[in-house]
Order: C-alpha cells, then sequence, then structure tokens
C-alpha cells in the first residue's frame, strides 16, 4: 500500500475558517469500500489534509461512481495539473462533507494517475468549473485553483484581483426557477433555491463572476438567465462588459423593467439589475425571480376570512413616482446637485457636458410603473406630489425627489385606478409626504388639491377615502376593506413608527450595519403606534459625503460612472448589497416574532421594488396572522 495525499490550502478570510472533511462513503473497485481505518483527515485553521493509504490501480467503475455524483456534468467538476476533465479511470474516490465554518459542501475527490503522477479530482453540485477545469467557484463565493498534483487552493472570490467582473446577487421562491450568470471566460454560475428560515421565500444568495484571461478579445458576453430544474431557459438577457476599463453595454437602468411570463400556466416574475459603479462598489448585478399571486390579498381572504388589516405586512414603494423625470430644463437642478453635495463638488465638472444622466443616476428610486409596481404585489405607496411655483395646476404636479420631477400625480393615480379595477378585491394605500421636498421652488399639494387629483383619476368603482390614520381600518378584515373605498389615502399620517434616520441610512454604499441597527431598534418599539415602516433602501446619494477622498483617487471613473453611464445609478449599485442584508434580517425569527407583535400593519419599503420584497410582505402577512390565532387559542384554552 502507499498514502495518497490531497491537500486543500486555504487563504483570504476562508483561512480564518474552521476546516474539516467528513466522510460518507468510498469505493476502490465495483461496490467495494475503503476500509475507513486507511483514511484519515487532519482539518485545521486554513489548511485541510486527506490521507488515503491504499494502492494505485485505475478502475473504470471508480470513475464512473466518481462521475455519477455529478450525473457526468464536467460542469461541476475541477482537477489539479494533470488528468482528464472527465476521467476514465481512477485509483479510488470518497465522498463526503467538506466543512468551511458553519457552511458544508458535498464533494467527492478521486485519484488518477499517469506514469508517476497522481492526479487528483473534485466533483460537487457547488462546484462551478471555468472552461479548463483547473480552476471553479466552490459555491459561487470561494475560489479554487490548483497547482501541482495534489493540491486545491482555495481563496475567497472577492480576492481576485486581476481582471474585470460583477458580483452577483440573486432570490428565487421556487424549485422550478433558477437564476444563472454566464460571464464568457468563467464558468457558469447558477443559483439554485435554497430555503430560509421564513417560509414561503428563498435565501438571499450572492457570489463573484471574474473574466481573467486577458485582454483580448476586448468584450464579454454576460448573460443574465433564469433556468427551469433540468436547465431549459426561460428568460436571457445579454450584456457586455469591456474587459480592459470594466464598462459595460446593454439595456439601461429604465429598460431593465420587471419580465412577466408564465411556466406551467403559473405566473412569474424576474426582475434584475446591471450596475456599473466605481469603487468601493464595483460592477452589481442581480435577479429576483420567483411565482406570484397579482389578487394575493383576495386569496388571503378566501383562505383566511377572519384575516384581519392589523395582520398585513406590506410591500412599500420608497419614492414611487420617480420611475421617470419630467424636467424641461436640467441645468438649473444639475446646479443644485452639485452645489449641495461636496462630493459631486469634488469631481469639478465645470466644463463637463453634464446632462439629465446625472440626476437619473441620483434621483430615479423606481423603474417600474405604478402599474407594474402593483402588479409585482406592492400595496403600499410613498408618493410626493408638488407643483412648481405657487399656482396650482394638475398638468404640473409631480412626484418631487427634492427638486427633480418624476412622475405625473394623475398618470400615477389613474395607474392605481386602472390595476384597482382588474382586481375588484384588491386595495392599495397611498401616503402623501412632504419631506424632501424643495419648498423653495415646488409647493407640496394641500389636502383639496389632492382631491382634486384623485376626484380626475380615480374611477367610482375603485373609490377612495382620505384620512390621516388607519386606526378605522386596524380591526376590519380584508373582505371588509375590500367592500369600501379601495384606494386609501393617508394625508397628514401622524404616530408612524418609522425605521428612517439620515444618519444611519447614509452611513455608508457597501456596508448596511447602520441601517440594520436603525430596522432593530424599530421593531423593538412595541408603542400604540398606527402603523410601522421599515424602510430597506439606503440613501446612497447622501452616503458619497464619506467617499470624497476615494472620489478625488478615482475621479474618471466616478465621473464616467456618475454624469455618463446609463448604468450608473448609485441607488440601484447599493440595492443588492443592502437586500442581501436587510431581506435576511427579516427571515430571522426573533424579527419575524417582533414584527408580529407590531400594533397595527407593517411596512417593509424599499427602492427598485420587486417580486423579492412582495415574497417577503405575504410570508411575513401569513406568519402575523398565525401567531395572532395561535396567541387567540392558547387563550381560549386558558380561560
Amino acid at each position: 500500500m502507499s498514502k495518497n495525499q490531497v491537500i486543500f490550502s486555504f487563504t483570504g478570510q476562508a483561512a480564518d475558517q474552521n476546516i474539516g472533511f467528513a466522510v460518507t462513503d468510498s469505493r476502490i473497485k465495483k461496490n467495494k469500500a475503503i476500509n475507513s481505518d486507511n483514511i484519515s483527515v487532519s482539518g485545521a485553521k486554513g489548511k485541510l489534509t486527506i490521507t488515503v493509504d491504499v494502492s494505485r490501480s485505475g478502475n473504470e467503475d471508480v470513475a464512473n461512481w466518481y462521475k455519477d455524483f455529478v450525473r457526468e456534468d464536467t460542469h461541476h467538476m475541477v482537477h489539479t495539473a494533470s488528468g482528464s476533465n472527465s476521467p476514465d479511470k481512477l485509483n479510488f474516490a470518497v465522498k463526503g462533507t467538506l466543512i468551511i465554518g458553519d457552511q458544508g459542501y458535498e464533494i467527492c475527490i478521486g485519484q488518477g494517475h499517469y506514469v508517476t503522477t497522481n492526479n487528483w479530482h473534485m466533483a460537487g453540485k457547488a462546484i462551478s468549473a471555468r472552461a479548463n477545469n483547473k480552476s471553479a467557484y466552490l459555491d459561487n463565493i470561494y475560489f479554487i485553483t490548483t497547482s501541482g498534483s495534489s493540491q486545491f487552493n482555495i481563496a475567497d472570490a472577492n480576492t481576485i484581483s486581476t481582471g474585470k467582473g460583477f458580483d452577483l446577487w440573486t432570490s428565487t421562491n421556487t424549485e422550478a426557477l433558477t437564476p444563472r450568470f454566464d460571464l464568457e471566460g468563467d464558468a457558469l454560475h447558477p443559483f439554485p433555491y435554497h430555503t430560509s428560515p421564513l417560509p414561503g421565500v428563498g435565501t438571499m444568495q450572492n457570489g463573484y463572476a471574474f473574466d481573467t484571461t486577458g485582454t483580448l478579445p476586448t468584450h464579454r458576453d454576460f448573460h443574465l438567465q433564469l433556468l427551469s430544474p433540468y436547465n431549459g431557459q426561460y428568460q436571457n438577457v445579454l450584456y457586455k462588459l469591456n474587459r480592459i476599463t470594466g464598462a459595460i453595454t446593454g439595456n439601461e437602468l429604465l429598460r431593465q423593467t420587471a419580465i412577466q411570463f408564465e411556466v406551467n400556466n403559473k405566473p412569474c416574475m424576474m426582475n434584475y439589475g446591471v450596475s456599473h459603479a466605481a469603487l468601493p462598489l464595483g460592477n452589481q448585478s442581480y435577479i429576483y425571480a420567483g411565482q406570484y399571486d397579482t389578487q394575493w390579498m383576495t386569496t388571503l381572504a378566501k383562505q383566511h376570512p377572519d384575516f384581519q388589516f392589523k395582520d398585513l405586512v406590506l410591500s412599500g414603494s420608497h419614492d414611487a413616482g420617480m420611475y421617470e423625470i419630467n424636467i424641461n430644463d436640467p441645468k438649473v437642478a444639475i446646479q443644485k446637485m452639485i452645489a449641495g453635495n461636496p462630493a459631486l463638488a469634488a469631481l469639478e465638472l465645470a466644463g463637463t457636458q453634464v446632462g439629465e444622466q446625472l440626476l437619473a443616476n441620483l434621483a430615479l428610486t423606481q423603474k417600474d410603473d405604478a402599474y407594474t409596481q402593483l402588479v409585482a404585489g406592492t400595496r403600499y405607496f410613498d408618493f410626493r406630489p408638488a407643483y412648481r411655483g405657487k399656482s396650482f395646476s394638475m398638468s404640473q404636479t409631480f412626484h418631487l425627489h427634492n427638486f427633480i420631477p418624476g412622475a405625473l400625480f394623475t398618470s400615477f393615480l389613474r395607474d392605481v385606478d386602472k390595476f384597482l379595477q382588474e382586481h375588484s378585491s384588491e386595495f392599495a394605500i397611498v401616503r402623501i409626504a412632504k419631506s424632501g421636498i424643495d419648498t423653495n421652488t415646488f409647493t407640496p399639494l394641500s389636502q383639496e388639491e389632492v382631491e382634486q387629483c384623485l376626484a380626475a383619476s380615480i374611477s367610482d368603482s375603485v373609490g377612495y377615502q382620505v384620512t390621516n390614520s388607519l386606526d378605522s381600518y386596524r380591526e376590519l378584515t380584508l373582505n371588509q376593506v375590500a367592500k369600501g373605498k379601495r384606494l386609501i389615502l393617508l394625508y397628514g399620517a401622524h404616530n408612524v413608527n418609522d425605521s428612517y434616520n439620515g444618519d444611519d441610512y447614509s452611513h455608508s454604499l457597501n456596508n448596511p450595519s447602520a441601517v440594520i441597527a436603525a430596522l432593530d431598534k424599530t421593531v423593538r418599539k412595541t408603542g400604540d403606534y398606527q402603523y410601522t415602516v421599515l424602510q430597506l433602501q439606503n440613501t446612497g446619494s447622501s452616503a458619497l459625503k464619506h467617499y470624497v477622498t476615494q472620489i478625488l483617487s478615482h475621479i474618471t471613473a466616478w465621473t464616467n460612472d456618475l454624469v455618463f453611464s446609463g448604468t450608473g445609478n448609485l441607488l440601484q449599485a447599493t440595492k443588492p448589497i443592502f437586500d442581501h442584508a436587510t431581506y435576511t434580517w427579516l427571515t430571522q425569527p426573533h424579527i419575524v416574532k417582533a414584527i408580529a407583535e407590531q400594533h397595527g400593519p407593517v411596512i417593509i419599503q424599499n427602492d427598485f421594488v420587486e417580486i423579492a420584497l412582495y415574497q417577503h410582505a405575504l410570508a411575513l402577512s401569513q406568519q402575523r396572522y398565525a401567531q395572532r390565532i395561535d396567541k387567540k387559542n392558547k387563550a381560549l384554552a386558558e380561560a
């Protein structure tokens, strides 16, 4: 016999994890396992050695056993310097769980040989191999390279310093849909559905894709895809990556709209985003997908006739009317924006051909119109209507993001009316806010002016109710609310438990910890609030003030992204980073319980509303109802 060793060496943050390997099965011949005494594992921080004390004898049956582990799919196989992508013979193979920190990955390790050289192979569903199968990703997070004939080097994928690429972010709520990213020159990056602690939603996942193969050709294709369980393709969106500059071409922000389709007669949606951003952000790409129900409130009411308004968790649209810009001359707004932001002033844009793109990259917070937002499950809208000067005109009343006009208020209302007419048991809430409006130039609407717009836009079959409180709805069932006036317009709302504050939400472009702390503080409050708003987005334009030094160090990149790039929207570049943190936070059992204990309905509000936000809102609504009924039943049992 001979001792055969395969070594795993870890670097970067991976080196700080406890490493191990738990053997589950093995083969030395067909249907013959290796004696367990002949397999030893030595694991510690940063290094793992697996020793198999057997003789070498190439065997087809062992190779077939190894390849069957991943159904002979070489996309899930990686090997050391020598050897075949799909080996014909192996001396032995060992299956087990590779443990990195608190994560386990099912893999199969095999050894072949050529003359005196040992060739090591590794297969696993979590492995995504690159073209030559000598490097790969593990779980889209770690990067595997091979050196010599007996070593796999594993590092954090985000430490790759050569080449250009993307950060990848995904979410899906069904095994029927698998988001996948395909960067030419890199591995395929699939993200199959994984359950989360919150029933009905999937785990938020992330990874990295890099092309490190050189500079020619200049451009690489980058595909955002949605696959069936058998790799059939439902959706494909194509971009191109410049391997020298990192610039991307493809659909600009306002063309990255929701994609609706059907799978087995069930409505599905894919929301995606691709952003080009300078450091510390870099290129970001996300796919959120899943099945949805356009009349989810109606369905809840049928399932639970006693489901009450106070049980609701609603998907909310932040700055809901900023899916377009309506401005005649952007020059004044651009000058105001630059003068009011030290980071933009640092760019020294005087003499630069600055246009409306800068406004879009800092002010657009949605990309789907109000009707599509409703289709995606949104039922709460943060709208800030105002008109220029002192003379009210409906045709000149827009959503205002500071001094930048967005959607026309009456057009927004007609979109809402259209959806509610088509879905006769659904209702929506629009909160009229005055914050964030430049009142030196624009006048927020009075309640009387709001009602004039409502009367001109909302049909009798839908109806509207203007109120400053949701308390009167609190104990009503969904059926009772749906029988009344189905557009609830909040004007002058008071006593709202809102997580937003300027310091925490502008703390960082890529570190969500301050936002998470603000959310934690908000759900710990148990006062008699009429409702609670959990704001999940960050305020990227205000956060820029912390990055003046970095901007000055990379002034060309920042200018190109913010001033000229159609995919340079700062809020979308930060969105998936913050979503990964805030959506994961929403699934934690203690947070689910804290949300359930809030006095009134809860709004989870975000930029660029999408299906994942709806999925979390629906799942949390169901959990709130279930916990209320459990408490009620326990109280009756104890009485």
